[in-house]
Parts: C-alpha cells; sequence; structure tokens
C-alpha cells in the first residue's frame, strides 16, 4: 500500500519529525549558550516557514539562517541570559533577605514581572529578526511595542512558554515527562504555537514592508 504525500496523517507525521529535527538542532546549538540567539532565530525562521507551509528541507533552512545570524547574535543576545539570572538572583536573594515577608513578596513579584516582560520582548524579537531586514536596536524597538501593543497575542505565547514549567512544578511526579518532552520535541513544538499565534501579526508587519518598498 502506498501512502499518499497530500494525506492528513502522512502530512502529520512529517511535520513531527521536521520539528523532532529541528528541536534537536535547536537544543545542540543552545548549549554553548552564547550560540543560543543564533539558534533560537533559525528555530523561529524554521518552524514560522512550516507554519506556512513554505520551504523545503527545514535542516537546510535551520543551518543558512543559524549560520547568517550567529555573528550578529552576539551582540544582541548576552544581554538576555545575564538579565534573566540577575531577575532570578534578585528573587532569590534579596526576597529571601527582606525586612518582611510583604517586602519580600513585593520584590518577588517586581523579579518575575521583570523576567516575563524580557521574554515578552524577546519572543517578539525572534521572529522579528528571523523575517526582517534592520538593524537590532530597531528590532529591539519594534518588539517592545509589540509586546506591548499586541497584549493578548503576548499573553498567549507566554503562557505556551511557561506551560511546561507550571507543569512540573505543580506536578512533581511529571517532571520526568516534561524533560523528556522538552528534550525530544517540546521546544521546536511550542515554538510552532508561538508561530501559529504570531502569525496574523507577522503576516501583516511582512505586507506593510512590501508596501513600504
Amino acid at each position: 500500500m502506498r501512502l499518499n504525500p497530500d494525506a492528513p496523517v502522512y502530512r502529520a507525521w512529517a511535520a513531527a519529525a521536521d520539528l523532532v529535527l529541528v528541536n534537536m538542532l535547536t537544543l545542540v546549538a543552545c548549549a554553548p549558550v552564547v550560540t543560543a540567539g543564533a539558534s533560537l532565530v533559525a528555530c523561529t525562521r524554521s518552524v514560522m516557514e512550516m507554519a506556512r507551509d513554505e520551504g523545503g528541507s527545514v535542516a537546510r533552512t535551520w543551518w543558512r539562517t543559524f549560520r547568517s545570524e550567529l555573528k550578529a547574535s552576539l551582540v544582541w543576545w548576552p544581554p538576555f541570559p545575564a538579565l534573566g539570572a540577575l531577575g532570578v538572583w534578585e528573587r532569590t536573594v534579596l526576597s529571601g533577605s527582606a525586612a518582611s515577608p510583604t517586602v519580600g513578596d513585593a520584590l518577588t513579584a517586581l523579579s518575575a514581572f521583570g523576567v516575563l516582560m524580557l521574554l515578552a520582548v524577546l519572543l517578539w524579537l525572534l521572529p522579528l529578526i528571523a523575517l526582517f531586514d534592520a538593524p537590532a536596536t530597531q528590532h529591539l524597538r519594534n518588539a517592545a511595542r509589540l509586546a506591548l501593543g499586541r497584549l493578548g497575542t503576548t499573553a498567549l505565547c507566554l503562557v505556551l512558554v511557561v506551560a511546561p514549567v507550571v507543569l512540573a512544578a505543580l506536578l512533581p511526579g511529571a517532571v520526568g515527562a516534561v524533560v523528556w518532552f522538552l528534550i525530544i520535541l517540546g521546544i521546536a513544538f511550542i515554538a510552532y504555537l508561538i508561530a501559529l499565534v504570531q502569525r496574523r501579526t507577522i503576516d501583516e508587519l511582512r505586507r506593510n514592508a512590501r508596501a513600504a518598498v
């Protein structure tokens, strides 16, 4: 029996295999941390094309994007993990040494809000870098505007990102399953869902960019 490449089941399995491949490439390239920025941009570009049924080999798309963005990412990426680590430090150290529980709770809430805002900007920055040509500073400004201007979309994207962490925190017995999910498929799958959520906004930006040329 010969499978029809256009059959929904075949397409679903092919998409799953592509996501596993993108996830593997992204994890490997994120391991040195300093190259994680280019790796996440490459992942975003790959899943964006998948969400639009564009392009061919996801491996070629991933590698081409990673290689072209690596040098530039060494400028804009390092502040993100540094600021994220600072937020975690503030939560664990400053809130624990606060004069009162109320002050400690306020510091915890403030640091958590800062980390979420940083993540929100990053979630918009990645597709902007992946799909548009502009200086990194302009991308950062536009990402901040989108994070606040498209608040509903931003909130849904944040939910998709933090859902595995919340699940692991609420169900300690599920930690192993969550970790394996992220290793095998999770990062690319979550990025794919985010691409679907952001697709309308990104398509609008692309139309505006073409009209401005």
